[in-house]
């Protein structure tokens, strides 16, 4: 009987040596290793996941992700500058549709918008209805002119316009395969400010909110149709509060977005 107990202290001791070794020089078991690197693998992976999805220090941007462009038609003008100024102090960017006439007149301030990183597009020379959309002729000389006209003054080449009144109802397939041809890419929105034809700040700050709102359940990005307008240099404070409060990016168009373009039959974008 002594025998066997002697027999089985021996085992209990033999079998408990690695673990006596492993604990006085700390060299793991290759299962303790094997469950150590799956149990970090596993843990980065989630945390990594939470970190996004959870964690309210985590950027708003980078949890949602989302785009705004805000346009500007008509200028440059007199109000433009204090749109600039506007912008910068938000840090937002925008994209400004420009007459030619205007940018003639005011060349100093073309040049400030691109140098605080806006974006420029061309919106045509006589920014009339019956004239523009006359024939594919007039429109794309119109493009052409006043394209001319920013490179001239900045060495600057940009393929964006955005059509006089926007592109319902007036442009025609001819007109637009036309200027599509000559490789001008053509924007219209998908929020209207109506800042063109209502002078009360309130308003138009929440004809943007209201459509805006809208457009997310659509899936489009947002793109808002605004003016130099002193109506829009008011209201434009509050707005930039309310997008950054909201998450937005606030960015300037890019040759490589997919522009927001009506469907020629109805005021609804085709994208």
């Amino acid at each position: 009987m002594k025998h066997y107990l002697k027999t089985f202290a021996l085992l209990i001791v033999i079998s408990s040596l690695p673990i006596i070794f492993s604990n006085i020089f700390n060299f793991p078991s290759f299962k303790a290793q094997s469950d150590g690197l799956k149990g970090k693998e596993g843990s980065h992976f989630i945390s990594s996941i939470e970190k996004k999805q959870l964690s309210p220090s985590f950027p708003v941007d980078e949890q949602i992700n989302k785009v705004i462009y805000l346009t500007f038609d008509d200028g440059p003008n007199g109000y433009t500058q204090d749109i600039l100024n506007i912008l910068q102090s938000k840090n937002a960017h925008a994209t400004f549709f420009l007459i030619k006439g205007n940018i003639d007149k005011h060349p100093t301030l073309l040049k400030e918008i691109i140098k605080k990183g806006n974006a420029v597009g061309c919106h045509s020379v006589s920014h009339r209805v019956d004239v523009f959309y006359s024939s594919p002729k007039v429109a794309i000389n119109e493009m052409k002119v006043c394209q001319r006209a920013i490179y001239d003054q900045t060495r600057f080449h940009t393929p964006l316009i955005r059509v006089p009144f926007g592109s319902f109802p007036h442009l025609t397939n001819d007109i637009k395969n036309g200027l599509e041809n000559e490789n001008f890419i053509y924007w219209d929105w998908n929020i209207d400010s109506e800042d063109w034809t209502n002078n009360n700040p309130g308003q138009v700050y929440t004809n943007i909110v209201k459509q805006l709102n809208l457009t997310e359940k659509k899936g489009y990005i947002p793109t808002v149709l605004l003016h130099d307008k002193q109506v829009t240099v008011e209201m434009l404070p509050k707005l930039l509060d309310y997008l950054n409060e909201k998450g937005y990016k606030i960015k300037s168009i890019t040759n490589a977005n997919k522009p927001v373009q009506f469907n020629l039959h109805t005021s609804e974008p085709a994208s």
